[in-house]
């Protein structure tokens, strides 16, 4: 088994294929980015002590976390630069976006999950995400281990307009803040888990 693939039960086989392959085919820095948030996800969920069969679950969701980005003009999504307030509206719709494509799949138990974490990866802990705005618990765990594995993807990975930093300080800048992020935008067990992970987050996440 490849060692970005988990798993999946058999009647979750043909949406997360279909999911898959869209993913991937369609935008390769996407699809590497959402398996890498998967990947951390699942780790920092499994040292939270949340039973195996849901800690696929929330890796599962995690990996199609982004899956809204497709729908975005890719001039917008990968213009090398800083983007105006018009465009980043447009970046935020992406999130609404997922959870559009989300309910046009047949119905299965775990989808509902997955668009959950789709719609509200940007919530933030202390009410500042989007797109509503939900304060601390109102976001699922899912959700808010998803919100902390992405931002921990985002950091870390190189991009045209961004270069690639370390994992030391990816996790200094989540954990005492800098100009652009503050500790408070995350749940704080949550945080204590992606510390406590390091060693396993490093072996896993290779460029």
């Amino acid at each position: 088994m490849d060692r970005t693939e988990i798993p999946f039960p058999a009647p979750l086989e043909g949406w997360v294929a279909r999911l898959w392959r869209e993913q991937r085919d369609s935008d390769g820095i996407v699809h590497a980015h959402s398996i890498r948030v998967g990947q951390i996800a699942g780790v920092v969920a499994a040292h939270l002590g949340i039973e195996a069969v849901d800690v696929l679950k929330i890796q599962l969701a995690s990996q199609f976390h982004d899956i809204g980005k497709l729908d975005l003009p890719r001039e917008v999504l990968y213009a090398p630069r800083r983007l105006t307030e018009e465009e980043m509206a447009i970046i935020r719709q992406h999130s609404a976006l997922g959870a559009l494509r989300l309910r046009k799949l047949e119905a299965a138990p775990v989808l509902a999950l997955v668009e959950d974490v789709t719609l509200h990866h940007h919530e933030r802990y202390d009410g500042s995400g989007y797109p509503d705005r939900l304060i601390g618990n109102a976001a699922s765990l899912a959700a808010r281990i998803a919100a902390a594995a992405d931002v921990y993807a985002a950091l870390w990975e190189r991009r045209a307009y961004k270069t690639a930093i370390s994992h030391d300080e990816v996790l200094a800048r989540m954990t005492t803040g800098d100009d652009r992020m503050r500790p408070a935008f995350f749940d704080p067990e949550v945080l204590v888990a992606l510390r406590d992970t390091q060693r396993t987050i490093r072996r896993l996440v290779v460029d």
